[in-house]
C-alpha cells in the first residue's frame, strides 16, 4: 500500500513582548509569505478554509494562555488539531509569532532568528495556508499553518493515470517486453478480459475492499465468464497504490507468484484494469491483470498473493 511519512515538520517561534497594535490583516500576511516563496521559486499558497479555522483557534489558544512558555506542539498533535477542523493533511507545518507589531519585519527577522522555521514556510510541497490573528496579554499573536492535503497529493499522483487506454498500452508493452526477454510469445489483449479486469478494479474502489474475491465470493474465473470469455484457464494479478505502470510491473516481477503469471507458457491472453479514488480505506489506486486461455471450460489457475 502506498505510504508516506506523515510526521509533519513543525516550526514554532514564540516571543513574548508588550501589547502591540494589530498587525496586517490575514490577506496581507498571505501576500507577504507568498512574496518570499515566489522569490525562491516556490508556488504561491492559496487560502484553505479549514486551515484558516485551525489557525484562528491556535492563535486564540496562545493569546489566551498568557504565559507563552511551553506552547510548542508535537507533530502528531498538530496533525490532530488541523484534522479536527476538517483538513486532511499529508504535510503540515506551523509557525506562531507573538508580540507582533509589523508582520513583514517579524517574518523577515525569522529567517535569521530561526532559519529552520523560515525554511519550512518556503517548502515547495506546500499548497495551502491558514492565517489566524488574536490579541492577548502578551500582545498580538499570528498563527500560520502551511499544508499539503491528501486530496492534492493524490491528484498529483494520479494525474498521469487519467488516460486508461494509454495506461493499458504502457502496461501491456511492459508485460510483453518481459516475456520477450524470456523468448516467450506476446500475450494478446482481449476486450472481454479487459472488462473483467476493469470491473474488478472499479468494484474494489467502489466497495472499499482489496482482494481476489469480491465480498460476495466472486472470483476471477467467474468474473471472466460473466463477461462472456470462454475460459479454459484463468490467472489474476492485483496490486494497490503503485503510481505508474512501471512501478506496478516492478512490484509484480519481484513477486514469484505474479511473475509466474506474467511469464506463463500456457496463458495466452490478457486483460488490464486500473481504478483510483477515495473510499472507506482512504485514497487508493488498484491494478488488475487477468490472464486467460480460451477453450473448453476448465479449472482456474491457483490465485497468487498480492504484492
Amino acid at each position: 500500500m502506498y505510504s508516506i511519512d506523515l510526521t509533519p515538520l513543525v516550526a514554532v517561534w514564540l516571543a513574548a513582548q508588550a501589547s502591540a497594535p494589530a498587525p496586517a490583516a490575514p490577506a496581507e500576511v498571505r501576500e507577504r509569505v507568498n512574496a518570499e516563496r515566489s522569490a525562491r521559486g516556490a508556488p504561491d499558497l492559496r487560502i484553505d478554509s479549514a486551515l484558516e479555522r485551525a489557525a484562528r483557534a491556535r492563535a486564540a489558544e496562545v493569546a489566551n494562555a498568557g504565559d507563552l512558555a511551553g506552547q510548542e506542539v508535537s507533530g502528531d498533535a498538530l496533525g490532530s488539531h488541523v484534522a479536527a477542523f476538517g483538513y486532511d493533511q499529508r504535510l503540515i507545518g506551523e509557525i506562531v509569532l507573538s508580540g507582533v507589531e509589523d508582520f513583514g519585519e517579524r517574518f523577515e527577522a525569522l529567517r535569521d532568528a530561526d532559519p529552520d522555521a523560515f525554511a519550512d514556510a518556503m517548502r515547495p510541497e506546500y499548497r495551502d495556508i491558514g492565517v489566524g490573528i488574536a490579541r492577548g496579554d502578551n500582545g498580538v499573536v499570528v498563527a500560520l499553518y502551511f499544508g499539503l492535503s491528501q486530496q492534492e497529493e493524490f491528484a498529483r499522483r494520479t494525474r498521469a493515470l487519467s488516460d486508461l487506454s494509454a495506461t493499458r498500452r504502457d502496461l501491456l508493452a511492459r508485460v510483453n517486453a518481459a516475456r520477450a526477454e524470456q523468448r516467450l510469445p506476446p500475450l494478446r489483449e482481449n476486450a472481454l478480459l479487459d472488462r473483467a479486469a476493469q470491473g474488478h478494479a472499479s468494484d474494489m474502489i467502489r466497495r472499499s475492499y482489496y482482494g481476489h474475491e469480491s465480498p460476495d465470493g466472486t472470483g476471477a474465473m467467474e468474473r471472466a465468464r460473466a463477461e462472456g470469455y470462454p475460459a479454459a484457464a484463468i490467472g489474476e494479478n492485483i496490486a494497490e497504490n503503485q503510481s505508474s505502470a512501471a512501478e506496478v510491473m516492478d512490484a509484480w516481477m519481484k513477486s514469484p507468484g505474479h511473475r509466474e503469471h506474467i511469464l506463463s507458457v500456457t496463458l495466452q491472453e490478457i486483460g488490464l484494469g486500473m481504478a483510483f479514488g477515495k473510499n472507506a480505506r482512504g485514497y487508493e489506486i488498484v491494478w488488475v491483470q487477468v490472464f486467460g486461455t480460451p477453450g473448453a471450460a476448465g479449472p482456474a489457475l491457483p490465485r497468487k498473493p498480492s504484492p
